[in-house]
């Protein structure tokens, strides 16, 4: 009797002991689950390569009302429209409100951030304008002034060569037009003889 009585504790010993091991292998399998999905992966940081665009346009294409806003375009030009001659391509002419008209023929479109040719400045220097925009540059066809234009043309008493413009958008998110004259021979951004900076002008659309 005392035989079968134990054999029979071993048997059920050795199963509360199967339970126990079973159990105890449950619980560490949830722990590790548990674990697992509380480590975040590692994050990967790569550097920023994209470069913010400025909306521009080619000029005289979206806009042609511009209110004179800096003092060179206020005193010496007024307010300016700009307009396509006949079809792109063509000639583009730039209409002052304080007398001086201008007929210019493109040449050139250029980034801004490109050297002038004015004393190692880039063309966005020049205008005041913005190193991520395109810089349009135009020979000048003829340029008129008339006796209203107190202080003479866009470099005073001595004829305008080329011009350079730029149109974007500024940091207020203001369309703006920007023209540097010039009165050398070679037109600015080619390497030679400076082109003879005459004054830079501001202008901002009108609403």
């Amino acid at each position: 009797m005392s035989k079968w009585c134990s054999a029979r504790f071993r048997a059920a010993f050795r199963a509360s002991c199967a339970l126990i091991l079973i159990a105890a292998a449950a619980a560490c399998g949830r722990n590790d689950m548990v674990e697992t999905s509380t480590v975040r992966p590692s994050t990967i940081v790569a550097p920023e390569m994209r470069v913010d665009t400025v909306p521009q346009e080619e000029p005289a294409v979206a806009r042609q009302q511009w209110r004179a806003v800096n003092d060179n375009a206020r005193t010496i030009t007024g307010n300016l429209r700009v307009s396509i001659e006949s079809v792109r391509g063509g000639p583009i002419v730039f209409a002052f409100a304080n007398g001086v008209t201008i007929r210019a023929q493109p040449i050139s479109e250029v980034p801004a951030d490109q050297r002038s040719g004015v004393g190692g400045q880039s063309f966005a220097a020049v205008l005041g304008g913005d190193p991520r925009v395109d810089a349009h540059v135009y020979r000048v066809i003829d340029e008129n002034v008339t006796r209203s234009a107190a202080r003479g043309g866009l470099c005073g008493n001595e004829q305008t060569r080329h011009v350079a413009v730029s149109e974007f958008v500024d940091a207020g998110s203001h369309w703006v037009f920007r023209v540097a004259a010039f009165k050398g021979a070679q037109a600015p951004g080619l390497p030679g003889q400076d082109p003879q900076l005459c004054a830079a002008y501001s202008f901002s659309a009108q609403s």
